[in-house]
């Protein structure tokens, strides 16, 4: 990953694609996905439409495809084409899942009586999937829309070389990531702080980061490597350290100031320390693969997709399996504290029975968190077992 280069004109094309892409993937996201988990909570009819919708987009697909085939103009544009149509259809079958589940816990919550607990737990897993929508389209979204930009802009700046048009081109390009991405520095900050006049700042820090930016493509060429992989490498890396210096506990606490208390804010906790955990483990064991498997795929001439899913991934599986069962089962555990920071779950019974000096009730409610946790220890360790 960090001998991954780019150019320094793509590079600042990604800069600028970046946010575009994310404000149209939150957009689209949020408007198909959400409108479709609307659609299925709001009757049987149109429960079936909705379902029927993921069936027509694949038929489009293919239509498009062999259309495309045929007529050898349209083959740089099926790519694009097939990748948003697929795009679309994410964002589809996640609304379809998320409106599913929300009817399925509704239904379950009314009639297992005193099982309703689980048909909460469906509609609360439910719902924070629809809540996250627009911003699984945003990530989505800002990682195609760059590394479309990206690709185009390499392939253009190698056959303009170090002419006038590639110089104009770079210089372009850098007023206007320099003017995006100090504009959105300073949002951020604007936004934390509360300050007044956000317009003057904002368009303060667009004009100083245009003028740094448009100085840098003046003195760098065009087609001058830049580190991208080690640059997303050490950011990726940082923002991970930084959630995972943060104890489950004290994010429970500044979630349920934030959302309320209740178990959304239990899971909104353990989820941010999960997948800055899990992203720390699976990093580490990318970096420890052995080197024979990659070259010896590279010697047959594969390219970097083929060298991942050949070298690479069947050397990571079993340890991300692994390394997932085993983080489930720390936020097994790991609820029953959340709990008592108001996150909802058993954790928050068991405090109010200690309050209230309800001990024969907090006991029985401890004895069923040992067994859980006993429960799915022991149903871990035969997944593992069977998986790795």
């Amino acid at each position: 990953m960090m001998q991954v280069t780019s150019t320094f004109g793509s590079w600042l094309t990604l800069i600028v694609a970046a946010p575009l892409g994310w404000w149209v993937g939150w957009w689209l996201f949020g408007v198909v996905g959400g409108g479709v988990a609307n659609l299925i909570t709001g009757g049987d009819a149109s429960t079936a439409a909705t379902l029927i919708m993921p069936a027509l987009l694949f038929l489009t697909v293919q239509a498009a495809a062999g259309r495309a085939r045929q007529l050898e103009w349209l083959g740089i544009l099926r790519g694009y084409g097939l990748g948003l149509l697929t795009i679309v259809a994410v964002a589809l079958v996640l609304g379809i899942v998320g409106g599913i589940g929300l009817r399925l816990g509704q239904g379950l919550k009314a009639t297992l009586g005193s099982f309703a607990f689980l048909g909460n737990f469906l509609m609360v897993a439910a719902d924070t999937l629809i809540i996250f929508l627009p911003l699984i389209g945003g990530i989505v979204g800002a990682f195609a829309l760059a590394s479309l930009a990206g690709t185009l802009s390499e392939n253009m700046l190698r056959r303009l070389g170090t002419s006038v048009g590639a110089r104009i081109f770079s210089i372009v390009m850098a007023l206007l990531a320099g003017a995006i991405l100090f504009s959105l520095v300073v949002a951020f900050v604007v936004w934390l702080y509360q300050l007044n006049n956000p317009a003057y700042y904002l368009g303060t820090a667009a004009a100083i980061g245009a003028i740094i930016f448009g100085l840098m493509a003046v003195v760098v060429s065009p087609d001058r490597p830049m580190p991208t992989g080690m640059i997303i490498y050490y950011a990726s890396r940082t923002v991970l350290n930084t959630l995972r210096s943060i104890e489950p506990l004290i994010m429970a606490i500044v979630f349920v100031v934030w959302v309320g208390i209740g178990p959304f804010a239990g899971v909104l906790a353990l989820t941010l320390h999960t997948i800055a955990s899990l992203g720390k483990l699976y990093s580490e064991q990318v970096e420890n693969i052995a080197e024979g498997p990659l070259e010896a795929v590279t010697a047959t001439g594969a390219n970097r997709l083929q060298t991942i899913i050949y070298a690479v991934m069947p050397q990571i599986v079993p340890p991300y399996i692994a390394f997932t069962i085993y983080r489930w089962d720390i936020n097994v555990r790991m609820s029953t504290i959340i709990g008592f920071a108001g996150g909802g779950g058993i954790g928050f019974l068991l405090q109010q029975n200690l309050n209230l000096l309800k001990y024969r009730q907090a006991s029985v409610q401890m004895i069923a968190i040992a067994i859980v946790v006993a429960t799915l220890d022991y149903v871990s360790a035969k997944i593992r077992e069977k998986i790795v």
